[in-house]
C-alpha cells in the first residue's frame, strides 16, 4: 500500500510567519493555487483512502487534491497540528524562548502554558497509524491513501513509521506548503520512498530543505 502525506496549502499566518498550530485558519488565494496545481499533478495517482486533520486549511486542501474522486474524506482528531498554547498566533520573533527549543533541540521542549507536548503527538500519530494504516494495509494492500495535515503532525507520522528517536524528529526534507512524503506500507513493513515532493512544481521534484519557521 502506498500513503502520500501533504502538509496544507499556504495561509495568511504562513506568509506572516505566524504559528498556527491548532487554531482553525484556511488557505489563502496563494494556497487554492498552488494546491490546485498539485492536484492536477496528482489527477492520474489512484487514491483509494482519504483522511484529513479537521483544520480547515488541511480539509480544504484534502477537498482540492480529491477532485472529482469518488471518496470519503475522512476526519482524525489525531491528525490534527500540535498546539502551541500561549505561542499560538504569535510571529516567529514574538515566541516565547520555551517554544525556540521546541524547533531546534525537541528532547529538551517543555510545553508553555496550554501547549501539546511532543509525547502527546507521537502518541496520538502513532495511534492513527496502528489503529488505520497498518490494519488497511494488510486488508487492502493495493490501496493508495492521502493524508492531508501539517508541518509538525506529519513530522511525528514520519517519526512513528520510521521508528525514529525523538531527537532526529526534524530529519528529513522539510515540508513546504504542499510539500509530500511518500511511504510504502506492508503490516508493520514501512519505508520512504520518496520525501519533499513538490508536485505544485514542474517536475514534481525533491524539495530543498526550507527554514523551520515556514512549517507553521
Amino acid at each position: 500500500m502506498k500513503v502520500y502525506v501533504m502538509r496544507h496549502g499556504t495561509t495568511d499566518w504562513n506568509e506572516a510567519r505566524r504559528l498556527q498550530g491548532n487554531s482553525n485558519t484556511s488557505l489563502n488565494q496563494k494556497g487554492i493555487a498552488i494546491t490546485k496545481r498539485a492536484s492536477e499533478a496528482m489527477k492520474d495517482i489512484p487514491f483509494t483512502h482519504i483522511y484529513s486533520s479537521p483544520l480547515g486549511r488541511a480539509f480544504e486542501t484534502a477537498e482540492i487534491i480529491r477532485r472529482d474522486r469518488d471518496i470519503p474524506i475522512i476526519k482524525d482528531d489525531r491528525l490534527t497540528e500540535v498546539g502551541f498554547g500561549i505561542d499560538e498566533g504569535v510571529t516567529i520573533e514574538e515566541r516565547t524562548p520555551g517554544c525556540k527549543v521546541f524547533f531546534e533541540d525537541p528532547p529538551s521542549y517543555v510545553p508553555a502554558e496550554g501547549a501539546e507536548s511532543f509525547e502527546s503527538l507521537i502518541a496520538r500519530t502513532g495511534d492513527f497509524i496502528k489503529s488505520v494504516i497498518i490494519p488497511l494495509s494488510v486488508k487492502e494492500p493495493g490501496a493508495t491513501v492521502f493524508i492531508s495535515g501539517h508541518g509538525a503532525m506529519n513530522k511525528a507520522l514520519a517519526l512513528n513509521f520510521l521508528k525514529r528517536d525523538l531527537k532526529d524528529f526534524w530529519a528529513g526534507a522539510w515540508q513546504t506548503n504542499c510539500s509530500t512524503a511518500i511511504y510504502s506500507v506492508n503490516g508493520e513493513d514501512i519505508k520512504l520512498l520518496k520525501d519533499g515532493v513538490r508536485f505544485a512544481e514542474s517536475g514534481a521534484g525533491k524539495g530543498a530543505p526550507s527554514p523551520k519557521q515556514d512549517l507553521f
